[in-house]
């Protein structure tokens, strides 16, 4: 038990306890910080445009830095199929490097909150040979489907 009847004793404990806190905290924040600076920063990263003057598609992003660097996204085609509701969505995938790549692209789809709903496609490959461009077309299995994220990952 504490002897609080010293105040001078206990507040010196309790300044030294949150000075040690406080300490511990900012350290902690900074190797946390620089951890993730050596990491190449905050992934996924928003899928850079094929056209020059259209900003990024923030629905899909590219997990890889590497594969980042190599592979643009057009205007994405979002409609509602006739009849049962569902989401279908096309976007452009074009291969900017001189060599093919195969990559990973999977679409989850979300409610109008941005969660998800359980909906998701499989992983599905596409090879893209250099320069190529390949519509991803997918396809939402319910109507409850109101917004959509596609993952591109290397296939490695």
């Amino acid at each position: 038990m504490r002897d609080t009847s010293d105040p001078m004793n206990y507040t010196t404990t309790s300044f030294a306890l949150e000075l040690f806190m406080s300490t511990t905290s900012k350290l902690l924040s900074l190797s946390l910080l620089a951890l993730l600076t050596a990491c190449g920063g905050v992934r996924p990263y928003a899928a850079l445009a094929i056209e020059d003057d259209a900003e990024q598609v923030s629905n899909v992003v590219v997990t890889d830095p590497d594969l980042y660097e190599v592979i643009r996204v057009g205007r994405a085609g979002v409609e509602r199929v006739a009849g049962s509701d569902q989401i279908k969505v096309m976007v452009p995938i074009r291969n900017i490097s001189g060599d093919t790549l195969q990559v990973r692209v999977q679409t989850s789809f979300l409610n109008l909150q941005k969660q998800p709903i359980g909906d998701e496609t499989n992983q599905q490959v596409q090879i893209l040979s250099p320069g190529m461009t390949v519509t991803h077309t997918v396809m939402s299995r319910t109507s409850a489907a109101r917004d959509w994220t596609m993952r591109i990952t290397p296939n490695n």
